[in-house]
């Protein structure tokens, strides 16, 4: 128990002082062995651990998926892939948000990431909403709402980490994310139509030339299927997927999109820093984990949470509220290093199938990316369209409501999640 308080004591302090993560985790991990492992060699375990975390093969999945998706965000498709989606859902009312919503679903096959969905999205669509009359605070809600299916719907940059780190199969938690990213989808458009004829929004009106569109996109909407079907039937790894979504991408942008050189050079160098982050997060958590494996807290935890409740639901409850509130105080990747190696082994003294987990706990801490006060996709929304912070989380509380619902909706009925997988040939 002691330790446990240690690690919460040091977590909060050092959010509170907006330590950068990566040092959170490393400056706990080294307290936590000068204070009970003090025989050990400091600087030899830190050394070797770090490095041995960031050495783990999957890993070069996400350098690759990162740059298939910023070279994508940066070749001109977004404008195609918008106007692909307001052919098919732009003469509903509240059009142009309907087709937010559809070019963020298609978008994240591509990119995996929120943010990056968000800025490349709703730079386009918030000012269009805005001069649509649909008001720029709603606007910048969908946008930002909308982009959160990034993360759920694969290829996954999240779910490749949180696979790595769970030790479960990566291509099973990404077809386990496909339904539950498509009710977030049909969910958030639901809201949208109510919204839209409660204050008279218009429709967008669909583009006149639909053939020109579809042969743009339909490569890049082939993307995701290419990728996960290839892993799936066992043509090649993940990591190997990665590499074939970047060769992909690059090909596409050059021969499709005209996509300048400099460009490839400005994905290059954004890929570079994004996975730099990454890793150093990775590394640093890789550390802070085996210290906690060695001091047995995860064992400590599994009977805390036992003491607490037999019931494995009344734990899932737990969980998600718990898993909620450390999203508005902690980024998604170090959440998922954090908490996974704590909560897997807790989740499966219930019996709770671990896709099912993974899938739950990522959706939840996806969420986390557009709640106050540290949600990024929430402040980029911000700085992207001038509306004030607190103006913007009022607009999003119905929508926070809708996802919570949809959260526990897919917590509570794990078919959701594990008949895809298990039609696709994933784990029994």
């Amino acid at each position: 128990m002691t330790i446990l308080v240690v690690f919460l004591a040091l977590l909060i302090i050092a959010t509170l002082l907006s330590v950068p993560i990566a040092f959170v985790l490393g400056l706990i991990a080294v307290v936590l062995i000068d204070l009970y492992l003090p025989n050990l060699d400091l600087s030899f375990v830190m050394a070797r651990r770090v490095i041995t975390g960031m050495q783990i093969y999957t890993l070069l999945a996400i350098p690759f998926f990162m740059l298939a998706g910023e070279i994508m965000s940066r070749s001109g498709i977004v404008e195609d892939i918008i106007e692909f989606a307001k052919y098919f859902v732009g003469s509903i009312r509240g059009g142009l948000a309907h087709a937010t919503v559809v070019a963020n679903i298609l978008m994240a096959g591509l990119s995996g990431s929120a943010v990056a969905d968000a800025a490349a999205i709703g730079s386009l669509t918030i000012p269009a909403m805005e001069k649509a009359g649909y008001g720029k605070k709603f606007g910048t809600a969908i946008a930002t709402s909308a982009a959160l299916i990034g993360p759920v719907i694969p290829p996954s940059i999240p779910m490749i980490i949180l696979g790595i780190v769970a030790q479960i199969s990566i291509v099973d938690l990404f077809i386990g994310g496909i339904v539950p990213g498509i009710l977030m989808g049909l969910s958030l458009m639901g809201y949208v139509y109510f919204i839209s004829k409660k204050r008279n929004y218009p429709a967008a009106g669909r583009p006149p030339a639909f053939l020109p569109v579809l042969r743009k996109t339909i490569w890049a909407i082939l993307l995701p299927i290419i990728i996960v079907g290839g892993i799936r039937f066992g043509v090649f790894t993940p990591t190997e997927g990665g590499a074939i979504a970047a060769v992909y991408a690059a090909v596409i942008a050059k021969l499709v999109y005209k996509m300048e050189w400099k460009e490839y050079k400005e994905a290059l160098v954004g890929a570079a820093e994004s996975t730099g982050v990454v890793l150093l997060v990775c590394g640093m958590a890789m550390v802070l984990t085996w210290v906690l494996t060695v001091l047995q807290v995860p064992q400590f935890i599994v009977q805390l949470f036992q003491s607490i409740t037999t019931n494995k639901y009344v734990f899932l409850f737990i969980v998600n509220v718990f898993l909620f509130i450390m999203g508005m105080i902690i980024d998604l990747t170090p959440n998922i290093y954090l908490l996974a190696p704590l909560l897997f082994p807790v989740a499966k003294a219930y019996g709770i199938d671990p896709i099912h987990f993974g899938v739950v706990m990522s959706v939840n801490l996806t969420v986390g990316l557009l709640t106050p006060p540290v949600g990024t996709v929430l402040l980029l929304g911000s700085a992207l369209s001038k509306v004030k912070l607190e103006d913007l989380v009022k607009e999003l509380i119905p929508i926070y409501v809708l996802y919570f619902i949809i959260l526990l909706v897919i917590t509570y009925i794990p078919e959701i999640v594990l008949i895809p997988v298990h039609a696709l040939g994933g784990v029994k």
